[in-house]
């Protein structure tokens, strides 16, 4: 009998809901695993240094989007099948880089950062939301549901993608990656929602942000390593640029001595901006999961295959 690894944490009730799928599978929850020579399906993620153990399996369907580490040669068998959880995270990562905007935009960091101090003070003057000019990089799923919510505050909205599209109703103007430079010049915000796939690496230089506005504001929210924490040191040190606010970093976690920690104008997140804190988003990864296993069982394709390995 083939076993079905569910490596997320779950309630008795979704328990029953994977196991009311097949009876000719066997359902092997998170933390119940003893043997893995039988497991042919892994559901949620897993340690790469663990995937050898898994002679037999078939199949990784990962709870995240980003699927940096299992396409790197040598990692997943060349005929394991690969999906992500793409659309999962889309409302809760953009709601997040929307909070973020407002937070920087009103200077509420800085306002938290005096309460910490006891210290009474006007931090002087805001921006106006509706006038901002926000440039999204990396106009997929969570991208363009951020812009929608951005053009509903009356935001100029500037949107980079890969390959050029025919320009959607929420976005004021398209770029692809290669005008990156002229994208980001004369916005009062840089939203990066790139994967850390291996052509972006760095791709956020400290030359690139000194193409960028003074005041301006740029928030990570794909891959740590597009920008580089010493990057960030230095273009925040140089004031380059207004302030950051990044959820995602090289390392994880950040030790306790990082001097990123004592960096002003950052705003740190511990990757927890699609880290399934909307309970709708967790329900939307069981039911891809649910539809996902189904396929699987009738051998039909399944949703949102990650083709592209190393």
């Amino acid at each position: 009998m083939k076993q079905v690894l569910v490596n997320v944490p779950l309630n008795d009730s979704q328990k029953e809901r994977f196991k009311a799928i097949s009876k000719d599978y066997e359902f092997i929850f998170k933390d119940e695993m003893k043997d893995t020579k039988d497991i042919s399906v892994i559901i949620g993620n897993i340690s790469v240094t663990r995937l050898k153990e898994f002679e037999k399996l078939e199949w990784l369907q990962t709870s995240a989007v980003g699927v940096d580490k299992y396409i790197k040669k040598g990692v997943l068998k060349e005929d394991t099948i690969l999906t992500n959880a793409v659309d999962v995270h889309t409302k809760e990562v953009a709601e997040h880089c929307l909070a973020m905007l407002l937070a920087m935009v009103k200077k509420l960091y800085i306002y938290h950062d005096d309460q910490k101090a006891h210290i009474w003070k006007d931090e002087g003057q805001v921006k106006e939301i509706s006038k901002l000019k926000v440039t999204i990089v990396g106009l997929g799923n969570i991208g363009s549901h951020l812009a929608k919510q951005l053009k509903a505050l009356g935001v100029y909205v500037i949107g980079v993608k890969r390959t050029l599209i025919e320009k959607p109703d929420y976005i004021d103007e398209l770029y692809t990656n290669k005008d990156l430079d002229l994208a980001i010049s004369d916005a009062d915000a840089v939203v990066s929602i790139l994967p850390g796939i291996r052509e972006n690496e760095g791709i956020f230089t400290y030359e690139r942000f000194s193409k960028m506005r003074k005041d301006a504001i740029f928030i990570n929210v794909g891959r740590g390593n597009l920008c580089s924490s010493e990057t960030v040191r230095r273009v925040l040190n140089d004031k380059l640029i207004g302030a950051m606010s990044l959820d995602v970093f090289e390392k994880e976690p950040l030790t306790k001595d990082d001097p990123l920690w004592e960096q002003e104008n950052l705003i740190i997140t511990p990757h927890a901006a699609g880290n399934y804190h909307l309970d709708s988003a967790f329900e939307a990864f069981l039911d891809l999961c649910e539809d996902n296993l189904r396929r699987y069982i009738r051998k039909e394709p399944l949703r949102h295959v990650v083709e592209e390995r190393e």
